[in-house]
């Protein structure tokens, strides 16, 4: 994908909206983090070690669990972000994530972390900080409407 499509990307996903125009240039340097799935590909498996996790930039993908039986969990679509937990956590992925058709995503995996300034790691940190609060709200008011 192309440096300009890439930018006007990052300016449509909230992922990146604390970046200035540097740091975003920045993430764009690193292009082994930006990586492409054609469609049925697998991009993370269930039960895998893999420290990363993805931002879609463009594309929907699937999330599927195969235990104890194959079901479809959710479709993502562009600015979703998945993968964050098993990075953070240590632990083998609890889902699959496959392409439904051509995507692009961002990588960003401790290396990635490990070469970034503070500055930026803290951004970046920030907004997984972010969607898992957002994530355990979704949780807590679907509990909240359960009960009821």
């Amino acid at each position: 994908m192309d440096k300009d499509k890439l930018v006007k990307l990052m300016d449509e996903i909230p992922f990146f909206k604390e970046m200035d125009t540097a740091d975003r240039e920045h993430l764009l340097s690193y292009e082994t983090h930006w990586v492409q799935f054609k469609p049925q590909e697998k991009i993370l498996k269930e039960d895998e070690v893999d420290y990363g996790f993805f931002v879609l930039m463009e594309g929907q993908v699937s999330v599927m669990r195969s235990k104890p039986a194959e079901i479809s969990l959710a479709q993502l679509v562009p600015g979703s972000i998945f993968g964050e937990i098993t990075m953070k956590a240590k632990r083998p992925r609890t889902s699959s994530i496959e392409a439904d058709d051509e995507v692009s995503l961002f990588k960003v995996d401790s290396q990635l972390l490990d070469r970034l300034s503070p500055d930026l790691t803290i951004k970046i940190k920030d907004q997984i900080i972010d969607v898992v609060i957002s994530r355990l709200d979704e949780v807590n008011n679907q509990l909240n409407e359960f009960i009821r």
